[in-house]
């Protein structure tokens, strides 16, 4: 009888480290909790869509479907935006990198002819490349009246503007690029000619970075 309550005991008391063992080592949580674990972005000053994106390693796209954003090129100094599925914050240090060169008002500054995005006409594959406002791409330096002025008199935002050839797509017009995401045409370039884009980003070495890709997909915006 001894013997029996004994083993008994013995029985119990394994049972009782096993459950302790599971529960200190975070085995009982449910995978699907920690997947939909988010984080939350304040939107500041010179921040777009593309930036951020860029910055926490998602599309444009996610960023807007997750935050019921219709209009892409459109979002608010000190907007709080929410991001799931990720544990990834980005370093001070990263966000104090991201230049902030336009004076201009706290929301991107796009015309409101089209109220909301949707994907539109196809208009055929194009060549992409990447240009500044600095003298490398347009000839003028800081201080230069017409420097980070578009020809449509729009200031240029990255992740908004992008020059094209206007015999192709006219000035004004919102387009959707395969793999990059909407944005609007508010510049030209004497080098821009026929199915070409050159997508303004702030900072050259990303202008170079970027390179040249081609047969992309282009859709107007309707």
């Amino acid at each position: 009888m001894g013997s029996r309550n004994l083993l008994l005991l013995s029985c119990l008391s394994m049972l009782v480290m096993a459950l302790v063992f599971y529960q200190g080592n975070d085995y009982l949580v449910p995978v699907d909790a920690k997947e939909k674990e988010s984080i939350s972005i304040t939107v500041k000053k010179g921040d777009t869509l593309y930036r951020l994106a860029r910055t926490y390693g998602t599309t444009v796209e996610q960023l807007a479907r997750e935050n019921k954003i219709k209009d892409p090129t459109r979002i608010q100094v000190g907007q709080v935006l929410y991001l799931s599925g990720t544990k990834l914050k980005p370093s001070s240090e990263q966000r104090q990198k991201q230049p902030n060169t336009l004076q201009q008002k706290d929301s991107v500054p796009v015309s409101s002819s089209i109220p909301t995005l949707s994907r539109g006409r196809m208009l055929g594959n194009f060549t992409l490349t990447a240009y500044t406002a600095g003298p490398e791409s347009t000839g003028k330096k800081p201080g230069d009246p017409a420097y980070g002025v578009t020809s449509s008199g729009a200031l240029v935002s990255e992740g908004v503007t992008i020059a094209v050839d206007p015999k192709v797509i006219p000035i004004g017009s919102r387009v959707y690029i395969e793999g990059i995401g909407y944005r609007v045409a508010q510049d030209t370039g004497s080098a821009i000619k026929g199915n070409r884009i050159d997508l303004y980003v702030n900072d050259l070495k990303d202008a170079r970075q970027f390179g040249v890709k081609k047969d992309v997909r282009v859709e107007i915006v309707e």
